[in-house]
This record gives structure tokens, sequence and C-alpha cells, in this order.
């Protein structure tokens, strides 16, 4: 956990202990950071600068971060809000799904199928925003200090030349389809395939011994991995985004100074703003990279690019909706399904029925 030394003015001292929090200076604090995937872009470009320069620099060298991303330490992700809830660390990066066994409620930010465009992804968060936060006080003691997001997500497949020429939603029946969360594994199955919950750093050696065809993630997520070694085909299936998270340990937030903590809260603003603001670049960006470029940050994958006809883009959407949301309010309970009607479902215009 951070060290923290209360620093104050000469003139503050000179009044006493009776200075306001107001007044005070800024804590001087340390913090443990677990980050994104290493070979992330919105990690590398912005998260690991945010903590390791931006923060020390707008602070005056008060608060510093040892930052380290959860692909370095061996880790899958699923665990990491635990982690943080025992207090190894005071900030972590998070997903949805990876903690949806704990709070199925959380999931409702990012139902697969829903936001198909990012502007509408930005509305649905705020609209969550508060839900979230209570229920990582809930099960973790933390608080949810900033969003961030992977640009729309696609499937990744591995595919014979047949499949390719003659694609439809009839070629996904029977696939099995790498997923991260009980809401995506409901997507997989709306497709017709078969979900299979892994890592993703399991991905490609799963997709090589031939245990998964295909696998659902971020298309920066795919390049930064290069799934292209496996991989032949980037499958639009209308899946969606994702939201990614940041949350802080409670213990850590309560333990600042009022100051500290407004300081705080106007740099993660800036930094989720600045996520947000990535996000249209990095589609545009990967989009090229998988297909025959040109790319900026590698080598282009020279991926197929296969897509849904509006027939079949009908029919999958039906079957979401059927699907989808049914199974996580049954999951989340009728109360939940009642504030996602009122927040995320008010963004999105889709209400889930009394169950």
């Amino acid at each position: 956990m951070f060290h923290r030394t209360a620093m104050m003015t000469a003139s503050a001292l000179a009044l006493g202990l009776g200075a306001t929090a107001a007044n005070a200076e800024l804590d001087t604090l340390n913090l443990e950071v677990i980050v994104g995937n290493h070979t992330d872009v919105y990690t590398v470009n912005h998260v690991l600068p945010f903590f390791n320069e931006t923060l020390p620099e707008v602070s005056g060298g008060k608060i510093t971060a040892r930052t380290v991303p959860y692909t370095e330490l061996g880790l899958s992700g699923f665990e990491l809000m635990n982690l943080l809830k025992l207090g190894t660390n005071d900030i972590s990066w998070g997903v949805p799904g990876y903690v949806a066994g704990d709070s199925p409620v959380v999931e409702g930010l990012e139902l697969p199928g829903m936001t198909g465009d990012y502007a509408v992804m930005f509305n649905v968060q705020d609209a969550y925003h508060d839900i979230f936060d209570r229920e990582l006080n809930k099960h973790f003691n933390a608080k949810l200090i900033s969003w961030s997001q992977q640009p729309a997500l696609q499937g990744y497949c591995k595919l014979d030349d047949g499949d390719i020429a003659d694609f439809s939603l009839a070629t996904m029946a029977g696939k099995n389809v790498r997923v991260h969360s009980t809401s995506f594994a409901d997507f997989a199955e709306a497709l017709g395939a078969v979900p299979v919950t892994m890592p993703f750093a399991d991905v490609i050696p799963a997709m090589e011994r031939g245990v998964i065809d295909c696998a659902l993630t971020s298309p920066s997520a795919a390049y930064g991995y290069g799934i292209g070694q496996v991989a032949n085909a980037v499958v639009d299936l209308n899946v969606g985004y994702s939201t990614h998270f940041y949350a802080m340990n409670n213990d850590t937030w309560n333990g600042l100074n009022e100051e500290t903590q407004a300081f705080l809260i106007e740099q993660f603003g800036t930094l989720n703003q600045a996520l947000r603001d990535y996000t249209p670049e990095v589609q545009d960006l990967m989009a090229a990279c998988l297909a025959d470029g040109p790319c900026s940050v590698g080598e282009p994958a020279n991926m197929a690019l296969l897509t849904l006809n509006d027939a079949d883009s009908a029919e999958l959407k039906s079957r979401v909706e059927a699907t989808v949301l049914p199974r996580w309010a049954e999951r989340a309970g009728a109360a939940s399904a009642e504030e996602w009607n009122a927040s995320a479902g008010a963004i999105l215009n889709m209400s889930i029925a009394a169950q």
C-alpha cells in the first residue's frame, strides 16, 4: 500500500493543527498500481504515461506510482479486484465480466450486442456510473475512479477457405468461441456457437491446438497479441463495445486529505476523457492493422474481414435480445433489472420485461 505523509506549509504550521483540509497541501503518495495488458495501446500510450509521468509532474512530485501491467505479473486478470480488496495494491484495472461472478449487476454496463456506437457506450457509462461504483464498494471495498474501453469487439477466427468464401451466421454454428464472461457466453450461444471461457493470454495457444475456433475480443487486444499468427479472419458480429475500468482501494482513498482527493478526482477525470477521445482513433487504426494496412504500429495482419448481411444481422439481434437480456436479469435480480431499465436501458431504448 502507499506511504502517506501530510505536508504543510510553514504558515499552516504556524496556525497549528486547526488548518483546514482545503488549505492543506497534497499528501505525499507512492501508489501501487496494476494496469491493463502490456501490449494494449490504451495502456502503453495513455495509462502508463499518466501514472508514471503526468501525476508526478502535475503534483510537483508528491504523487508517484509504481505501475505494472497485470500481464507482466503473470496474472489472468480475473483475480485483480480481489487483490485490490485485500490491500495488495492501491489501484487496479478491471473488466466487468471478470468480476461478474461476485456481482452480476456490473455486467449490465456492457451486455453484448447492445452498444453499437462508441458515443452511445459513453452515455451508458455515465448512466450506469453510480450503480457500478456501488457494486465495487459493496463487493471489493473499492471506488470507481475512471472508465476505459476498447473499440467494438469482434470475432477472430481460424476458418477454412470455404467458410470464408461463403460466410454467414450459419458459419458460426458449432464453432468453439472464446469468451470472458457469462453474458458473452450467452451471446456466443445466440450465435449458435459453443462458448469457452478462458483468459485472453490463453487464446493463441488454444487456437493453435484447435481447442477454440474463434475468440471474442477487442481489435486492439487482438492485434497487440499477434492474433494474426493463428487466426485468418476478422468477423464483425455486432458484439458492441467493452468497458474497462480503474478502481482505488477505499482504505487508500479514505486515508487521503480532502485536497488530495479533489486533485485526484480532477486528474482521473482528465484520464477518463483522454481515453474516450482516443477510442475513435484506435478503432480506425486497428481496423487497418488487422487488414492490409497501412499500420503505423507494426506489420499488417492481412486478415479477411467478414460481415453479416442484413437478414443475418436482424436474426442475430433478435436472438441476442431474447437471450442476453433475460438471462442477465435472472442472474442480477428484478431490482437490478429495473435499475438497468432506468439507466442503461433508457439510453439504449430497450427494456427488460418483469421476470
